[in-house]
């Protein structure tokens, strides 16, 4: 055996001591969904990618194969809240957005990548499927994590919220900087490994090493729904 193979067994065999799936109670769990906007889709891509120099030619194998990744994580996002709801589970939908008209409160980082999108701007649109109702909170942030971005420590632990399903994206980034925190403030904190996602699936399964089972539980979609099925 050498460290690697080591350090997979480990972390492993603690995970699956330390981190069980989260318990579903309608009024001590939240569902949080994270930038499910419209700056993932295909056509944003069509439009930016260029402005960094890449040929839009070479690029068109690469959005389809983008587009249908991320579509089937889209999907998976929908079923969960389509249940959720259903359940109680109360949805909670943050988006990457600025205060100002001009975006100038963005964050130094987002603005560095160019994410500077002030309000009305189409790419702070939910995409439809994670459009929030009308009772339904919505957050606002030009960061990465949650915590840092918005007040929703203050309104889980208002909500009495002690359980928190995570999807959304993108998985090394903004998905990884939230649950980090979550687990650090105390929740029990799950990801649904194919309701999140990021701009690869390499990326993706790389990040998901890093917070699976270590400050996080983890099951996929399917998992997920059976247990809200059974919920009393």
């Amino acid at each position: 055996m050498n460290l690697n193979e080591f350090a997979a067994q480990y972390y492993g065999a603690y995970g699956d001591m330390v981190h069980k799936p989260v318990p579903l109670d309608a009024k001590e769990t939240a569902l949080v969904l994270i930038d499910v906007q419209d700056c993932l889709t295909k056509d944003y891509y069509e439009e930016a990618w260029p402005k960094f120099g890449f040929d839009p030619e070479m690029l068109k194998p690469i959005l389809e194969e983008l587009d249908s990744y991320i579509s089937g994580t889209l999907e998976n996002i929908g079923k969960i809240l389509t249940k959720c709801r259903e359940k109680g589970i109360r949805p909670i939908h943050i988006k990457i957005e600025a205060y100002l008209p001009d975006a100038a409160d963005t964050g130094r980082l987002h603005a560095c990548a160019g994410m500077k999108y002030p309000p009305g701007m189409r790419e702070g649109n939910f995409l439809p499927v994670a459009q929030p109702l009308d009772d339904e909170i919505i957050l606002k942030k030009t960061c990465s994590g949650i915590h840092v971005g918005t007040p929703i420590d203050r309104i889980l632990r208002n909500l009495g919220v002690k359980n928190v399903l995570v999807v959304g994206f993108y998985t090394d980034q903004c998905v990884s900087s939230s649950v980090r925190d979550l687990a650090d403030l105390g929740y029990a904190t799950e990801i649904i490994d194919d309701a999140i996602g990021a701009l690869s699936k390499e990326r993706h399964e790389y990040a998901l090493q890093g917070i699976r089972k270590i400050y996080a539980a983890s099951e996929n979609t399917e998992a997920l729904l059976n247990r809200l099925d059974n919920m009393l």
